[in-house]
């Protein structure tokens, strides 16, 4: 069985980078196409600065055979289909690019199924507006992806989809949280029961230990 592939999705300062925080440190490959720095001075010895697709594919390739590695985390899903996009765009022309780039993203979910590492993304979100049959329409939120063919598809993919979001009380004190479960407009997804609540602390290593209870 595959370890789990989670995506933790949000607007830009919501908790996507955050909430990695309480990760192990020594078992964690973070492959980091973003290239800005944490927002915490935990450091990840297993850190690989991504800016092209070649160096993307070549550290998940090393991620994938280390056998000591428990997380792969992948910020940002976004940066990278960003990059591909350019890629393809300057490498081909007319229906080729879209081909390349469909087959790169579909090549990458399928090499990220493995049985020993937990394997995380982070994008950001969209709204878009969808039509129904009967004419009426509906907004829903989810991962932004260029592209049709992919566009809606990507949580499929994933076991579980967690939104960031930030909640501020009465007396304005912030608490930046993780929607387990869909309220209509997102694609938030968390195992049946996993969760009896709509929203958790953004600590996506308290996510991993819960699950492997749950599978247990």
């Amino acid at each position: 069985m595959s370890k789990a592939i989670i995506g933790i999705v949000g607007s830009s300062g919501t908790g996507k980078s955050t909430s990695l925080r309480n990760l192990p440190t020594n078992t964690t490959h973070i492959i980091d196409l973003e290239r800005k720095g944490m927002p915490f001075p935990k450091k990840f010895p297993h850190t690989s600065s991504c800016a092209s697709v070649k160096e993307f594919n070549d550290a998940l390739s090393v991620a994938l055979v280390d056998e000591s590695c428990e997380v792969i985390v992948i910020e940002s899903f976004t940066k990278y289909v960003e990059i591909l996009h350019t890629l393809s765009d300057r490498s081909f022309k007319g229906f080729d690019i879209w081909n390349y780039y469909n087959k790169e993203i579909r090549t990458m979910l399928d090499k990220v199924k493995n049985d020993h590492a937990v394997v995380i993304f982070t994008a950001i979100d969209e709204i878009v507006e969808l039509a129904q049959p009967s004419g009426n329409a509906f907004n829903v939120r989810r991962i932004k992806v260029q592209g049709k063919q992919h566009a809606g598809c990507i949580e499929k993919e994933l076991l579980m989809v967690l939104f960031t979001e930030v909640k501020r009380d009465k007396e304005g004190n912030t608490r930046y949280v993780f929607q387990t479960n869909s309220d209509g407009i997102t694609s938030a997804k968390t195992p049946m029961g996993m969760f009896d609540k709509m929203y958790i602390d953004n600590d996506v290593n308290e996510v991993i230990e819960k699950a492997k209870k749950y599978y247990a």
